[in-house]
């Protein structure tokens, strides 16, 4: 993996996943407002997406993939925007060709202008595409597709939503005319306006383009554009603002300020509401102590990560673990030194796992991992559960040599865990016999003197053979 590196405090406009070659690397690496990450793999991409360093410098995620990627023919590219989508619901997938894009969200032409491959990756679906862009749904299909309220999906089930934590602008400029300019349409024809955005809300899902497309339609006025605040630019327009924040600016070739200012004030309404989900959505899947996803993210994504593996015949593998002794270090050396130590923790797991694992504290110091490679494993010659149990030994030993600062004059070597590996379906056909084997084993692993993970007898079966 290769990043370009960007000032902490500077504004972001995208975080660019580019996955493979795709020649538009160039044009996007001098761009200051862009992140720039380049990797190979598909697991990489995933990694990527779901890093701490995403969640601490939010951005829109886009992901560009290079023509005839060879990880990613036939079905494997649905699953993979799926397993993108599990780790950030509002990713886009950008794919480089001049064909049939599907199954990405649109398609960046290889020959595309440098100013066109930077408008596309500012671009998000249900928004007017730049030139560069490919893409056949036009944001009228969109809001006329949304089902009603209570209707689910066909052939959906819940996945685990990664948080985004939100910045006070929209980021995204839509143009007049294009895709963006839905013709006006019986009522009857169509998803009420505002029921369309609560779907959307609801999904996760961001309300910006359809906002505008029903502007657009209410004033009978298509080259109504939203424009973002722009760094030493003064935009003619409306401020769309909520409570002084200022989200961009509404702008009309046709309509007059006056025409354009409740509507500017209705789309701040719903820009901030969307701003408060995305936080509310954050809080409830992430420990705010550590940054790990919490118990009932887990409950959510071991659910679904069984679901896959019982379709797919895959293993699933759970280890739960927690610090020995940790009341100890608590007492003795105060509550800061334990958040110290559950904040390191997490740190130094994540440096261990696999980009499509996940880390989630369960309890107060008791931690749960799940271990589930959706495309197969990474690494030829890798099996299941050995690899994971390898993975596990790794993390021991490094919480074992590891200095804690806030522990003073306790020496590495003195911090150690007890855990158990449970994997499915050996060890347990469900979400709660397979937790539950798990923690059974770790209770055995206190038993035997701490500092140690135990297996489960249907993983150590596989491993053996």
């Amino acid at each position: 993996m290769t990043a370009l590196d960007t000032h902490p405090d500077q504004r972001l406009d995208a975080r660019v996943i580019v996955l493979g070659r795709t020649g538009l690397e160039s044009a996007l690496r001098t761009d200051p407002n862009i992140e720039l990450i380049r990797v190979s793999d598909p697991m990489e991409a995933i990694g990527e997406l779901g890093h701490p360093d995403a969640i601490a410098r939010p951005a829109p995620a886009v992901v560009v993939v290079g023509p005839n990627h060879p990880d990613l023919g036939g079905d494997k590219g649905q699953m993979f925007i799926e397993q993108l989508r599990m780790v950030n619901p509002q990713v886009v997938v950008l794919g480089v060709t001049k064909g049939d894009h599907r199954p990405f969200d649109g398609a960046v032409a290889p020959d595309a202008k440098v100013d066109q491959i930077r408008a596309a990756v500012r671009w998000r679906p249900g928004l007017a595409p730049p030139v560069a862009i490919d893409t056949r749904t036009s944001v009228a299909e969109m809001v006329d597709g949304l089902l009603p309220l209570d209707e689910p999906e066909p052939g959906t089930t819940p996945r685990p939503e990664r948080p985004e934590t939100p910045r006070a602008d929209a980021r995204t400029d839509i143009k007049p005319g294009g895709f963006g300019s839905p013709k006006p349409q019986a009522d009857s024809a169509r998803v009420p306006g505002d029921e369309a955005l609560c779907v959307l809300m609801l999904r996760g899902q961001d309300p910006l383009g359809v906002c505008v497309a029903l502007i657009r339609e209410r004033l009978s006025d298509p080259s109504v554009e939203f424009v973002t605040p722009v760094a030493d630019a003064s935009p003619q327009g409306v401020p769309v603002v909520w409570e002084g924040a200022c989200f961009g600016h509404l702008k009309s070739a046709r309509s007059e300020a006056a025409a354009l200012a409740p509507h500017a004030r209705w789309l701040a309404g719903w820009l901030r509401l969307r701003d408060q989900q995305n936080q509310l959505r954050a809080a409830a899947f992430t420990d705010p102590l550590t940054g790990a996803w919490n118990r009932r993210y887990f409950d959510r994504f071991i659910a679904s990560a069984i679901e896959q593996a019982r379709a797919g015949r895959q293993p699933v593998t759970v280890l739960v673990f927690d610090i020995d002794n940790f009341k100890q270090y608590n007492d003795q050396y105060g509550h800061d030194a334990g958040d110290e130590i559950l904040r390191e923790t997490v740190r130094l797991l994540r440096s261990t796992i696999r980009p499509t694992d996940r880390v989630c504290r369960v309890g107060g110091d008791e931690f749960a991992v799940v271990f589930f490679e959706p495309q197969g494993p990474r690494q030829e010659g890798s099996k299941h559960p050995s690899s994971v149990f390898a993975i596990a030994q790794r993390f021991q030993q490094q919480i074992l040599k590891h200095h804690f600062p806030k522990l003073l004059n306790c020496a590495p070597g003195t911090l150690t865990i007890s855990g158990g590996l449970a994997t499915f379906p050996w060890d347990g056909n469900t979400p709660a016999e397979l937790l539950g084997k798990a923690d059974q084993l770790a209770m055995a692993s206190k038993r035997q003197g701490k500092n140690a993970i135990t297996i489960g007898p249907g993983a150590m079966k596989m491993m053996s053979e």
